[in-house]
């Protein structure tokens, strides 16, 4: 969550990737949060109340209020929807309106890479938490900077497991998302030849070298290769958890 005039998270009105660097994390996120969704996010009668923390546009909100839920979104910031319901930061003091509030799911996307006091988020997180409820987290693991200068934090999934905990939040289910095809096509994205003057030979060499950058791009854009050759080791994308308030 950013203080920035322009958040990419504001303007986002659909879940679906706009720039070549969301290629592979957005989709990816997509797949785990519908399926994680529709595993926990189950309202009750008595507390069918979800809160949709760092809510830019809301892509979420008709997905949440079909299955029941009474939605509230919180954000630093109103959208130009003017849909926001409760404006301030998820890691300062809440303001008085959700001084009495719980919520039996709280979702919070892409949002904690851009809180700067993880202290004060988690307990907020928990106290807004009804007994037995959930709270989806998703946080980048490898993604490129971006929101800047609100951009803080590229953690663990031990990080998320340690202040959650700290908060006595039970781990449901934790994802280390996606692979090294996925930060690596991430990576090219961010990667470009040098424009500089040099002798012919460089020149060449730069062109080919571009070339193949984004041959490669396209190929891992479309999936065949990862499924051909599925990519093993410790990089992935994503760290997405699952947290439970103990009832």
């Amino acid at each position: 969550m950013t203080h920035q005039s322009e958040r990419e998270s504001v303007r986002r009105s659909t879940y679906k990737p706009r720039h070549p660097q969301e290629q592979f994390i957005v989709p990816l996120l997509q797949r785990h949060i519908d399926r994680l969704l529709q595993l926990h996010a189950l309202p009750s009668p008595e507390s069918g109340h979800v809160l949709d923390v760092g809510c830019g546009r809301q892509p979420f909100r008709a997905i949440l209020e079909s299955r029941g839920y009474a939605y509230t979104g919180l954000d630093v910031e109103q959208n130009p929807e003017g849909t926001v319901e409760i404006v301030c930061s998820i890691d300062q003091n809440l303001p008085q309106e959700l001084a009495f509030e719980s919520f039996q799911f709280v979702l919070c996307t892409e949002v904690l890479e851009h809180v700067a006091d993880w202290d004060v988020a988690f307990r907020n997180l928990a106290a807004l938490t009804a007994p037995g409820g959930h709270i989806l987290i998703t946080c980048p693991h490898f993604y490129p900077l971006h929101e800047e200068p609100y951009d803080y934090w590229r953690p663990t999934h031990h990080a998320v497991r340690y202040f959650a905990e700290r908060v006595n939040l039970t781990i449901a289910e934790e994802v280390k998302a996606g692979d090294a095809w996925d930060v690596l096509g991430t990576a090219l994205t961010c990667c470009w030849p040098s424009v500089e003057k040099g002798d012919f030979k460089s020149r060449v060499m730069r062109k080919i070298v571009s070339a193949v950058k984004t041959r490669f791009f396209n190929i891992l854009v479309k999936e065949k290769l990862q499924k051909m050759v599925p990519m093993n080791g410790p990089l992935y994308m994503s760290n997405i958890f699952v947290l439970e308030r103990p009832a």
